[in-house]
Order: structure tokens, then C-alpha cells, then sequence
């Protein structure tokens, strides 16, 4: 039924996004025009990024993303973290910490205000293992 799925964050700024994206996750350019940017990785995930005002959005929705959280997971957050946290022009909101339900994680967020969830898997407590579900 569905044959891919993936965001399409609208932004002010795509160019500086797409580069956030490759540079620091080795997204590569899939697509590029001055107001669409496509990226794929090597795992096949995608992301996308369009120019808020561009004449497809319906004029009432031109504006930059608001109220999304992109979570990432990766292999070794440390790793994520220590590249970041050298990296002065981005913005750390939540330090690296380990959560009970399963995370060790840290937000961060992008030039146009969307946050970060950078997370790596971690064993939960007993009292959040119980909330899993198989799929």
C-alpha cells in the first residue's frame, strides 16, 4: 500500500538545513532546486525541505514549521553529541541524559526553530518495558 514515507519540513532557509542534514547525518542530495532540497541516507531514510512560500503550499499554510519534533536515532549518541556540542552556531536545549523509557538522548534545535531528538536505544526500566508493544 504505502510506498514510502518521509517529512517535508518547510523552511525559510533550505539551503541551511539540507547542509545541517548532510554534514552532520550523511544525508545526500536526491534533488536539489532553489526551493526544494531532497536527501536520502544510505539506510534509505529520507528527509525534504521546501521553501515555506513556495506556490504549492496553500498561501493560509506559508509559513516556517512550527510544533514537530524529528527524532533520530543513531548507533552512538556520545559520538552525536561531542560533534555538536563543537559546534557553536548549534543550539543545545536538552543535555545529553538517559531516560527511564528507553533513550539517551539530547534535542537540539535547527535554524528554523524545529527540535531535535537525537537518540540512542537503551534497556528501560522494568515499569516502562511493561508499556511495549510488539509489532
Amino acid at each position: 500500500m504505502i510506498n514510502s514515507f518521509y517529512p517535508v519540513i518547510m523552511s525559510k532557509n533550505i539551503k541551511k538545513e539540507a547542509e545541517f542534514f548532510k554534514k552532520v547525518f550523511k544525508f545526500k542530495e536526491t534533488f536539489v532546486s532553489d526551493w526544494y532540497i531532497s536527501l536520502k541516507n544510505e539506510k534509505k531514510f529520507e528527509i525534504a525541505f521546501i521553501d515555506s512560500q513556495h506556490e504549492t503550499i496553500p498561501e493560509k499554510y506559508r509559513k516556517k514549521c512550527e510544533g514537530v519534533i524529528l527524532d533520530i536515532e543513531v548507533e552512538n549518541v556520545n559520538e552525536v553529541f561531542s560533534y555538536i556540542e563543537s559546534q557553536k552556531e548549534i543550539f543545545i536545549l536538552l543535555k545529553l541524559k538517559d531516560e527511564d523509557f528507553r533513550q539517551r538522548h539530547f534535542i537540539i534545535e535547527n535554524a528554523d526553530g524545529i527540535l531535535i531528538d537525537i537518540i540512542q536505544i537503551i534497556h528501560p526500566t522494568e515499569e516502562f518495558l511493561k508499556l511495549y508493544r510488539e509489532v
